[in-house]
Order: C-alpha cells, then sequence, then structure tokens
C-alpha cells in the first residue's frame, strides 16, 4: 500500500491539471441528483463541455442572460500545468465553436492551488467583448490544452480538434505519449492529446442572427496574431487574477462577476 501510494503521488503532477468557470458557474457545478461536484469537474477532458455535453443538459448549472459588449468572466484553475494556454469561445445549440472570443490566453506558472481545497483554487480573470448576436442557447466554453504534455512527449506544436480532444498522442502503433487520458489513437498527427473543458450556459440578447454572423478575436489583444488552434507551452505573469501587460480592455473589471 506504501509503495502505491508514492507511485500515485510521484505520477500524480503528470496526469492532471483542471481547471473550470467560477462565474458564471459550470454546467457541471452540480450533479443532476443537486450534490455539488468538488473537484472531478475541473477536469473534464471529453470534450465539448465534459461528460453532461448535449442539450439534455443544458442550463443545468443555470443560464446567464447576456447583453452585447464588455463583461468579465472568471474561471479558476485546480491543479496547475505550466505553459498550458486558455481558450475562450461560444458554442451554438449544437456545441459548436460560433466565436472566438480569445485563444492563447497564457498560462501562469507560479499558481500553486491544492486540489483538495476549493478555496485555494486559483481564480484568471478577464474582460471580454460579447458580440452583437442573438442566441437562446448558446454555451461559453473554457479549453485549457495540456501542451505540458505534448512538448514533453516531443510535439512542440500541437493542433486541437473538437472532435478527437482526448486520444493517445499518435495515429500509428508507436508508444503512446504519457500522461495520454487513453490508448485511442490519434486521427491526425500532432494533436493537442490531452484537454480540459468547461462549459457555462448563457443567452445573448443580441441583433445578429447565427448563420449572419462571423467574427474573430480583437485586433488589440496581444496574442491574436498566433495561430489559430495551434499551441505550445505558453505563460505570462498574473497579478491578482488578472494578466499583466496587456490593453485595459482586458482587465477592466465589468458585469456581474465582479
Amino acid at each position: 500500500m506504501q509503495y502505491l501510494t508514492v507511485l500515485y503521488l510521484i505520477s500524480l503532477p503528470f496526469v492532471i491539471g483542471h481547471a473550470r468557470w467560477k462565474c458564471p458557474k459550470a454546467r457541471d457545478f452540480d450533479a443532476p441528483s443537486g450534490s455539488h461536484i468538488s473537484f472531478d469537474n475541473t477536469g473534464n477532458k471529453v470534450g465539448p463541455c465534459g461528460p453532461y455535453s448535449g442539450l439534455k443538459y443544458w442550463g443545468l448549472g443555470g443560464i446567464t442572460n447576456l447583453e452585447p459588449g464588455p463583461i468579465t468572466f472568471i474561471w479558476e484553475e485546480s491543479i496547475s500545468h505550466k505553459g498550458s494556454p486558455f481558450r475562450l469561445a461560444i458554442l451554438d445549440e449544437n456545441e459548436k465553436m460560433v466565436a472566438l472570443l480569445l485563444d492563447h490566453i497564457p498560462h501562469w506558472d507560479n499558481s500553486h492551488p491544492n486540489m483538495m481545497n476549493e478555496s485555494s483554487y486559483v481564480p484568471y480573470k478577464i474582460t471580454v467583448n460579447i458580440p452583437d448576436i442573438n442566441c437562446t442557447q448558446c454555451s461559453l466554453q473554457l479549453l485549457y490544452i495540456m501542451t505540458d504534455k505534448t512538448t514533453f512527449c516531443n510535439i512542440e506544436n500541437c493542433t486541437y480538434y473538437p472532435e478527437n480532444s482526448a486520444c493517445s498522442g499518435h495515429t500509428d502503433d508507436t508508444p503512446q505519449c504519457f500522461g495520454a487520458p487513453n490508448s485511442d489513437k490519434c486521427l491526425h498527427p500532432n494533436t493537442c492529446f490531452s484537454n480540459y473543458h468547461s462549459c457555462t450556459d448563457i443567452r445573448i440578447n443580441g441583433k445578429l442572427s447565427l448563420k449572419d454572423y462571423y467574427g474573430d478575436e480583437p485586433n488589440n489583444w496581444p496574442y491574436s496574431k498566433l495561430k489559430k488552434n495551434v499551441y505550445r507551452k505558453e505563460s505570462a505573469n498574473w497579478e491578482n487574477g488578472w494578466l499583466l501587460n496587456i490593453p485595459k480592455d482586458f482587465t477592466t473589471p465589468v458585469g456581474i462577476c465582479v
């Protein structure tokens, strides 16, 4: 028993790293039974929204009504993975991405949460611009890409594929990558094979229908020139939950979460 415990503690930092929405709260803040999920919902590897994906569970954690314009959101990290970036996106009723809000949000490598203590989870705050769209059944997706695992597996730049978000890291018969979530072969080479997903459900009271909308990250987002859906180790400095050295548009508190 002592040997198994030591082995578990040695391997733990390499195989898990977790995050979830804090405000608005995650769809699976509670289980369908109503019991609070204290830790497991920070580790939803299979997308787009974890085990409670799909219309059946939309609104399980509550629905937030949003108006177009700036608003601050907060997510939290229960286990830190150095260099692992985040992405924020709006999903439609079929849980397909319709708007990329911010990509390549760098990780804070000095975060040190204790996974057994929710009050120690590290908050990340950022202000985004909600597009002028009308969406009665959308979700806000938090994506956390484990590039510490892919680079450990000699994949310097990995690509995120929503349909293949949890796989072995290889497409052939070579050994699977260390820390991969399962032995399912990836559909593409150099896949981001281990990712974490969290969704919070929203309604947006805008003018444009989703089919008429096309938008992208704001031009003043410092990381907007980086290639979409392709990730490597990405980190920066944060203070009091806010990313440093970026335009004030992204660090000015607005809305219900602040």
